[in-house]
């Protein structure tokens, strides 16, 4: 009976050895399979920052962009890109850092694009033809640095006529150094698609 018993505990300490072993597995497979659809921020979290600090994250990526001052008209999507491929949905701007933008004198305003693609361009209600900026959540890479994507849309005015569509996205990898957000490398994005 002894040995009976002993081989019963063997066999169930196999079998739980083997449990425990591939419980971590199937779950780093199934985070895997989940990030698989993830084309922003892949294997990254959330920064945690005030609204005050990821508008400036969001006005170092634009300028890092654009030549931002009064000659051109920067309108601000009202939807963060998506974490999957291509520009449909989003969650909502926050309020703060919208305000924060505007402020800054990064965005003249908002508009938000009908869905369909960069083959037409967008008509948004503004002073003159510009760009509709539309940011990522800002992703920790590491305690001094952070990545975003920053997309990009041509827009034309009811009044301005028609210019050619023209979209395009970067990623933008920044530091902070004593305060200021600044952009150490940066990267065109293929045309995103779902």
């Amino acid at each position: 009976m002894t040995q009976q018993r002993r081989r019963s505990t063997a066999v169930l300490t196999a079998v739980l050895t083997a449990f425990l072993s591939a419980a971590p597995l199937a779950s780093c497979g199934r985070d895997e399979a989940a990030d698989q659809h993830v084309a922003r921020g892949r294997g990254l979290r959330s920064a945690e920052l005030p609204a005050a600090a990821r508008a400036r994250v969001y006005e170092a990526a634009t300028r890092a962009a654009f030549d931002v001052g009064p000659s051109l008209t920067l309108l601000l999507h009202p939807r963060l890109l998506p974490s999957t491929a291509g520009y449909a949905g989003g969650q909502s701007v926050p309020s703060d850092v919208a305000s924060a933008l505007r402020r800054r004198g990064v965005v003249q305003g908002t508009c938000d694009p009908p869905a369909g693609g960069a083959r037409r361009t967008a008509t948004c209600e503004a002073r003159a033809p510009g760009y509709v900026v539309r940011y990522s959540d800002v992703f920790q890479m590491g305690p001094d640095s952070v990545q975003v994507h920053f997309a990009a849309e041509r827009f034309d005015t009811p009044t301005s006529g028609a210019h050619q569509a023209l979209r395009f996205e970067r990623v933008y990898q920044l530091v902070n150094r004593g305060g200021t957000w600044r952009v150490a490398r940066e990267a065109r994005m293929p045309e995103s698609r779902p």
